[in-house]
């Protein structure tokens, strides 16, 4: 296991094996082609892909670490940095940003210098602006918690209490030592 720079250990031993079960390329051109699923691997695993990751990757299919951060960096669901327990994604798009989505993005920006994405400092939260329409347009402006739950309708004032209600979880949890 290495520290990564986040401080975190990564074992690399069960990316390691998905590898060698299931990212097996024949030339150089079918590397190229795995390079996208095998960074979803190690985001599964990891909940982001490291840099230890990323350069297994690329050794094992063959392919520049720029190759994999050039996906890694293109691709808005990928995650370069460990996500904070929690996971907000503020849509951005036209119905959003009309009914206010532009004001919760400054709020995020003035509070905890997030910009268009970012950890809270206390790692509670990791917030994604989405420059597209998560599709609930009757919910503007929307937000989807943890990837499945939509907090709709948000105000200043809302999203001021989310924040509030995940970052007291994370502090509960960190005190007691348990996981959600």
């Amino acid at each position: 296991m290495k520290p990564t720079k986040a401080g975190q250990t990564v074992d690399l031993e069960p990316l390691r094996r998905v590898l060698e079960e299931r990212f097996r390329p024949r030339d150089y051109r079918e590397a190229q082609e795995l390079v996208v699923g095998a960074c979803q691997e190690a985001q599964r695993l990891f909940g982001w892909v490291p840099p230890e990751a990323a350069q297994l990757i690329a050794e094992h299919l063959g392919v520049t670490t720029n190759r994999i951060y050039g996906l890694l960096t293109f691709y808005a669901d990928f995650r370069t940095e460990p996500p904070g327990r929690h996971f907000l994604w503020i849509c951005h798009g036209a119905a959003c940003y009309v009914a206010g989505a532009g004001r919760l993005v400054e709020f995020l920006h003035e509070r905890y210098g997030i910009t268009g994405q970012g950890t809270t400092p206390d790692g509670a939260l990791t917030v994604h602006v989405f420059n597209g329409c998560l599709g609930v347009c009757d919910l503007a402006p929307v937000a989807q918690l943890d990837h499945h739950e939509y907090v709709g309708l948000l105000s200043l004032e809302r999203l001021q209490a989310l924040i509030a209600e995940l970052q007291g979880e994370a502090q509960t949890e960190a005190a007691d030592g348990s996981t959600e």
